[in-house]
């Protein structure tokens, strides 16, 4: 199976060839062979409309998948189906070659950056309105009150997109177009 894709629109086409034992990327001339069994994680995300695959392997930089073409000319493609069709048949080459490990969402250190960012920005506020005398409680149970509100808020609206471990015959349809 043969997929076609790029990131950006200053990036020339990558193709992924998909074989019974390994996978061949292309890239501005040069092919890199990847074994199946050195793939260490498939992880799907999701953003708008741009749904990516970042697969990582055994001392190499990871390869990121989406579902877009960019033109030369400036032309967006959405190639939502055959992404599909490309992630159902890596899993299923990856499900028996080896020791790979599916997850779908976020990383956990943008999660946890996130809940830090938060926590910070809180105490901030909490401070800088009792710097001005406009706090109605003292800054720390102020900054308390911040962060509880704000954290419900991002565990409400982020949840789904937290890390969550799948299996490869079990692919997240939210992740997929």
């Amino acid at each position: 199976m043969e997929y076609v894709f790029n990131n950006r629109p200053s990036q020339s086409p990558s193709i992924i060839l998909l074989s019974e034992f390994n996978m061949s990327v292309q890239h501005k001339g040069d092919e890199k062979l990847v074994a199946y069994p050195s793939v260490t994680q498939v992880r799907l995300s999701k953003s708008k409309s741009v749904y990516k695959a970042i697969i990582s392997m055994d001392a190499s930089n990871p390869i990121v998948v989406t579902n877009q073409l960019y033109h030369p000319d400036g032309r967006t493609e959405d190639r939502s189906r055959q992404y599909v069709t490309f992630i159902r048949v890596l899993h299923f080459h990856l499900k028996e070659k080896g020791d790979t490990r599916f997850v779908a969402g976020c990383s956990w250190a943008k999660a946890v950056g996130v809940v830090v960012c938060t926590l910070l920005l809180s105490v901030a506020i909490s401070y800088g309105l009792d710097g001005l005398n406009l706090s109605f409680v003292d800054p720390f149970t102020m900054s308390l009150l911040f962060s509880t509100l704000t954290l419900g808020f991002w565990a409400a609206t982020f949840w789904p997109s937290l890390p969550k471990r799948y299996k490869p015959t079990e692919i997240p349809t939210p992740f997929l177009p």
